[in-house]
């Protein structure tokens, strides 16, 4: 819980940095997730939400540094019996990125990669049908850590405001099981489509 709460606060800071750079967009984000479980059996990927809004800072070049904070309907189904596990989580990554081409035009097209850590706040953990898999935190913890890495495009719709897509893998670091003998960490492939609009001068 510790580290998950240093990068926590680092990124609070970060946002902090991002208010008073120059060259910003925001906007809201939203797509679907695959998720697993790895380090379990009986078990397969299950689809849920991933959504949330997002801060970038964008030099008139080539790199992009941003924060997110999105919702995310993580877990796993089970095959037998037919069961699923919904983790739904906080997630707040902080990405660099690396953009392809210039231009700010309406049409632009630049192709993208990104990657950075992110940390997951346990909402609730839940079955199918809504009932509670963590009673008094006793089987997953609050909270853990994992890599965020992908790529995608953005495209102007007009001049400074974009379309953007973005195909992403979630890789967790940490095991978010609180038996000591048992080791799961959160796996996710994710795509979302997203709009910007300018803050400063992009």
């Amino acid at each position: 819980m510790k580290k998950q709460s240093i990068l926590f606060i680092a990124t609070l800071m970060f946002i902090c940095q991002l208010s008073v750079a120059q060259n910003l967009s925001f906007g809201p984000m939203a797509g679907v997730n695959f998720s697993t479980l790895s380090g379990t059996e009986n078990t397969k990927s299950k689809t849920g939400l991933l959504a949330g809004a997002f801060l970038n800072y964008s030099s008139k070049n080539w790199f992009g540094l941003g924060v997110q904070v999105l919702y995310n309907q993580a877990g796993a189904s089970l095959v037998t019996p037919v069961e699923s596990v919904n983790l739904n989580y906080l997630q707040i990554p902080i990405l660099a990125t690396y953009y392809f081409g210039e231009g700010n035009k309406t049409g632009s097209f630049r192709p993208k990669l990104f990657a950075g850590p992110h940390v997951n706040f346990l909402l609730n953990a839940q079955n199918k049908d809504g009932n509670d898999l963590n009673p008094e935190g006793k089987f997953y913890k609050n909270s853990d850590l994992g890599l965020t890495f992908g790529g995608g495009f953005n495209y102007a719709l007009a001049e400074k405001t974009w379309l953007n897509f973005d195909v992403r893998y979630g890789l967790g670091l940490t095991n978010i099981a609180q038996q000591g003998n048992i080791d799961i960490m959160n796996r996710g492939l994710g795509f979302t489509l997203g709009v910007s609009f300018p803050l400063g001068n992009i």
